[in-house]
């Protein structure tokens, strides 16, 4: 899945995406916002890492798990 693709499905379940940074130099993550509270992170430069380490993310997220889960997935190689 393609890193731009995958922002575009985020946003039409509903949510915000930000690029967001690990090093606070580059473009790292996607940020996802609920209602402007960070609810997830998914690396754009390593395949498999995401975190959803939240209070906020819960039941009613489902589709946009599935979303982060493939994006993840996605070997770096296919998402540009």
């Amino acid at each position: 899945m393609k890193t731009e693709e995958f922002k575009q499905q985020v946003q039409n379940l509903g949510y915000k995406t930000i690029d967001g940074s690990s090093d606070g130099k580059r473009v790292t993550q996607v940020h996802i916002l609920d209602n402007e509270i960070l609810i997830a992170k998914v690396s754009t430069m390593i395949q498999y890492r995401l975190s959803t380490m939240n209070n906020k993310i819960g039941k009613r997220h489902s589709e946009l798990f599935d979303l982060l889960v493939t994006y993840a997935k996605t070997p770096i190689k296919d998402r540009r």
